[in-house]
């Protein structure tokens, strides 16, 4: 009986492995109007626009949220799902919080 349980933990544990692969790549073109405003994709801080604006950056595929936010501006917000070799297009303009 227990070497029963030992094959079906060791079987178990091959198939979720052999299901498990490396996951490929997307991109993320981001335009911001305010180059300091901080960037989170999926609640992940990655940075300044200012960087993105430099160079597109690479994120995984599939569904993910943005953040956009910097002190004074209202945060942007928006979900996109982008495929494996594709490129997600985003274009962020913040609006100051008013007084």
């Amino acid at each position: 009986m227990k070497a029963l349980f030992v094959l079906v933990v060791a079987l178990g544990m091959s198939v979720g492995c052999a299901t498990l692969k490396s996951e490929g790549v997307a991109t993320l073109h981001l335009e911001c109007n305010v180059p300091e405003a901080m960037v989170l994709v999926d609640d992940q801080l990655l940075g300044r626009a200012s960087d993105w604006a430099k160079a597109d950056k690479s994120i995984r595929p599939g569904f993910s949220r943005l953040e956009v936010r910097h002190p004074g501006y209202y945060p942007y917000f928006t979900e996109f799902r982008v495929s494996e070799g594709g490129v997600a297009k985003v274009k962020a303009e913040l609006h100051p919080l008013l007084d």
